[in-house]
């Protein structure tokens, strides 16, 4: 018998790979845009984070505008966070096997309730050495999702389960050039973990090997009682891994005159490299037509994966209008272009790659705030944004990034207890459109076809606590 992977290049069908397309790919995210998570600072998410890069109102700073640190107080801490409930619902319009499989419908509920409430946490310091000089820490949650369908629900070939958290350590440091001009940058250290699973179609897999193999035969898959889409006989495959990588930032903060600041603020795209293990639960059916035809597939063991996160470019201006009202705004661009494809690569040589194209497209974020000092104690905050969601159209969009456009409303309010300690809160109302989907990127290789509406909102609850001292 010839190995495996000498057919898989064949003009067939191949279910197989169809049937555990678990790429990093399809991360999911509450909001701020592919899988972006802007929630870093509670001051910030009531002006729905405009001017974040020019206000420097705490210590979050360091993230948004390191050179910022430098209008601080000598010592500050602080720590904050957040809590996005999200609200989201799937209504089937017709999700089907692929057409190479006979077309038909999938079982499962028609609708599917993916709701869900995430936590995020940040901590930040600040020190200052001198006038000119200033060190910081921050560690925050950048990038992250998570989504979670029932195990039985009509898309479960596509996605189960996705969790993915990018956890970052980001020293800094900013250097005032004169009295107008301070510069800022720092090194970020990323910890990425990752856990996808998926459905395995037993049925579609065996009747795409037979298609290839010359040890298999559609009678045989048959006589096993293997059909495709049949929930009696599914398998379930998961993938976990995690990537330690490091990049860098950099930024500006101007004062034109008293009371205008402008700032500006890149963050460099990291190339992750995802090192992990791959599970499969088989079905026994399926596992004795494997073992028959002597095909090595769908054996436990490595994997890995690439995920290029996006550089980032923010923008931010800052005005005191009167000794009351601060006007803020803000453009960001993210390059989520750098994410054209996630391949997962199996150490099992006979395993087939298992590639999904995403072709995700550069975005911006808008935004704009007012912040009123009520009094020596009490400041409101107001905020209004709209992102643009990186994933092109319903085809690419996949059941792992439920996402689209995203509008933002925000208020929030800081109050200061005394001299050193000071608290802020704030809340986001999300809304989002009607997110369709027909994700049959898998259709010439096999699986199945995601046809469907998405009916997502979220609400952004968020508290900090500052110490200077």
């Amino acid at each position: 018998m010839r190995p495996f992977r000498n057919y898989r290049r064949r003009p067939v069908v191949s279910a197989l790979a169809a049937s555990f397309a678990l790429c990093a790919g399809s991360l999911n995210t509450a909001n701020a845009g592919g899988f972006a998570l802007i929630e870093i600072g509670a001051s910030g998410l009531g002006n729905a984070y405009a001017g974040a890069a020019a206000v420097a109102a705490d210590t979050s700073t360091v993230w948004f505008n390191p050179a910022g640190m430098l209008n601080l107080a000598p010592r500050e801490f602080s720590a904050a966070a957040h809590v996005i409930a999200t609200d989201a619902s799937f209504s089937n319009r017709g999700t089907t096997l692929s057409s190479l499989l006979g077309g038909s419908e999938i079982s499962g509920p028609a609708s599917e309730d993916i709701s869900r409430n995430t936590g995020i946490p940040n901590i930040f310091y600040v020190q200052q050495f001198s006038d000119d000089l200033a060190f910081g820490f921050g560690f925050t949650v950048p990038f992250g999702s998570a989504t979670e369908y029932d195990e039985e629900w009509v898309g479960r070939y596509s996605s189960v389960e996705s969790g993915v958290t990018v956890f970052d350590l980001n020293p800094t440091v900013a250097y005032r050039v004169n009295d107008r001009l301070s510069i800022g940058g720092g090194i970020s250290v990323q910890i990425m973990e990752a856990t996808l699973s998926s459905a395995v179609d037993s049925g579609a897999t065996c009747l795409g090997l037979a298609a290839q193999a010359p040890t298999l035969s559609t009678a045989d898959c048959i006589n096993a009682g293997l059909a495709p889409g049949n929930l009696a006989t599914d398998g379930f495959a998961e993938i976990t891994g995690d990537s330690v990588e490091a990049t860098f930032n950099l930024s500006a903060l101007f004062e034109p005159r008293d009371g205008t600041r402008f700032g500006v603020a890149y963050r460099h795209s990291v190339d992750h490299s995802l090192d992990g293990d791959a599970d499969f639960d088989v079905n026994p059916a399926l596992a004795g037509v494997l073992q028959t035809a002597q095909i090595p597939l769908l054996i436990d063991g490595g994997a890995t994966a690439g995920a290029d996160l996006p550089p980032q470019l923010m923008f931010s201006a800052a005005h005191q209008l009167n000794d009351r009202v601060q006007l803020l705004a803000d453009a960001t661009w993210t390059g989520w272009s750098s994410l054209e494809e996630i391949r997962i690569v199996f150490d099992n040589p006979a395993q087939p790659d298992s590639p999904t194209p995403l072709q995700w497209d550069d975005v911006w974020r808008v935004s704009a705030g007012v912040n009123f000092a009520l009094n020596e104690q009490w400041t409101l905050r107001g905020g209004l944004a709209f992102d643009q969601e990186p994933i092109p159209n319903a085809t690419l969009r996949s059941a792992r990034v439920p996402r689209d456009d995203t509008s933002w409303v925000s208020v929030g309010a800081g109050y200061r207890f005394s001299n050193t300690i000071s608290f802020d809160f704030g809340l986001a109302l999300l809304s989002i459109d009607e997110i369709p989907i027909n994700n049959d990127v898998l259709d010439a290789t096999g699986g199945s076809t995601v046809r469907g509406l998405f009916d997502t909102s979220a609400t952004i609850v968020s508290a900090q606590f500052n110490w200077n001292f």
